[in-house]
């Protein structure tokens, strides 16, 4: 049994609690908030027995007798100290993405999980799904040919939906859409083309917001694949997205959670590709299933410290290609995470 504590416990908990009551190798011992209110609120609709703490530091300065590891669904900013603190107190940490909102914090964190020997994994949805694992098989086995050109998109009435939270906060939140939503299409680029970004260029337009709320950009990556994507933040819209893939011998439509999947080859033939089915629903193709069997050696985490880091190095060029408005070389990776 893995022994979890849910740390935050705002409105986006609510969802990461209705999957953690769905795997039956873990349970959920503490919960911590700063507000006493949203905790008995969690241990009345869904952990009766954890315990409270209103504090990080309270938590891991005396944590339940047996404490495995921590679910941070926190502001991005504090991600960083977090993810320090729990892993060199030696429990596992699961974050919300983005892991932390710069390169120098990644890099960090990446050497305190080889230091401590821990597992660190980032709540990015798409390298969970079915979808994602069928491409990356199929991708390391040759069978998508050669990555060209991705582009994808996504739409959505984001500004208005968080303008009073602490997203439009740039201290707590690292910026704007680019890093939250985006986030998710970011990654979902490297995590397809596995391939780090090298170069980027990006405009983007606070609309009068303190942060970013529309952006696009183009980039290159180490293996020669070019990219753009345009990220919207004021859309009225519902929630929409989709992410294309151009290789030399298949066009691959998905989108950046992994829901949808179409493929086609030479002269436009349809390709209809056997993606296997999770066994069990519920949790299964989640990033806390996937954190909670790492812990028990089943399985190894599908989005390591790796992602994190690539994704800060690409947002601290995107954000400094659109201040300069230049192109903007991206700072190198280490080889070991490349």
């Amino acid at each position: 049994m893995v022994h979890l504590a849910l740390v935050g416990c705002g409105g986006k908990a609510n969802d990461h609690a209705a999957i953690l009551l769905q795997i039956p190798e873990c349970k959920v011992v503490a919960l911590c908030d700063n507000r006493p209110d949203q905790i008995a609120d969690f241990q009345k609709k869904y952990f009766p027995d954890a315990k409270g703490y209103e504090s990080y530091e309270a938590l891991l300065a005396s944590p339940p007798e047996k404490l495995d590891g921590v679910v941070l669904v926190t502001p991005h900013s504090l991600h960083f100290e977090q993810c320090t603190s729990a892993l060199k107190q030696g429990i596992h940490v699961l974050v919300e993405k983005p892991m932390v909102t710069s390169s120098a914090h990644a890099y960090a964190l990446w050497r305190t999980v080889k230091e401590t020997g821990k597992i660190l994994t980032i709540g990015f949805q798409s390298p969970y799904s079915e979808v994602y694992g069928y491409l990356a098989a199929a991708r390391d086995r040759g069978e998508l040919g050669s990555f060209k050109i991705i582009s994808g998109w996504l739409a959505q009435n984001w500004w208005k939906g968080t303008i009073s939270g602490w997203r439009h906060d740039p201290k707590m939140s690292g910026g704007g859409q680019m890093y939250d939503s985006g986030a998710h299409l970011l990654n979902a680029f490297m995590w397809l083309n596995n391939s780090p970004v090298i170069e980027v260029g990006c405009f983007y337009d606070n609309a009068g917001a303190p942060v970013d709320i529309n952006g696009v950009a183009i980039m290159r990556f180490e293996n020669g694949c070019m990219g753009s994507v345009a990220i919207g933040g004021s859309c009225p819209a519902d929630f929409q997205f989709q992410l294309t893939i151009q290789t030399d011998t298949t066009l691959i439509k998905t989108d950046q959670y992994g829901k949808s999947l179409e493929m086609y080859g030479y002269g436009g033939r349809r390709i209809y590709p056997h993606v296997p089915q999770q066994l069990s629903v519920g949790a299964a193709g989640t990033a806390h299933l996937n954190f909670v069997n790492a812990i028990l050696g089943k399985v190894t985490p599908a989005a390591p410290v790796r992602y994190g880091v690539l994704l800060s190095a690409l947002m601290d060029a995107l954000y400094e290609s659109a201040l300069t408005q230049s192109m903007v070389k991206v700072k190198p990776v280490p080889k070991e995470l490349a």
